[in-house]
């Protein structure tokens, strides 16, 4: 049980970010992850429906 644990925390720990990675094009992919979601809830809340 002691070998499971520790692959799983392996598995599950967070890695350093890499300093390679483009840090602004990440945000401003998250940003957009983020106005999806706000729109997408607008539109549950006001029942407002795009398709047939």
């Amino acid at each position: 049980m002691s070998n499971y644990r520790e692959k799983l925390k392996a598995k599950l720990k967070i890695k350093k970010l890499d300093s390679d990675q483009p840090i602004k094009t990440w945000l401003f992919v998250l940003l957009l992850n983020v106005v999806g979601f706000a729109g997408y809830f607008y539109l549950k809340i006001n029942n407002i429906h795009l398709g047939e």
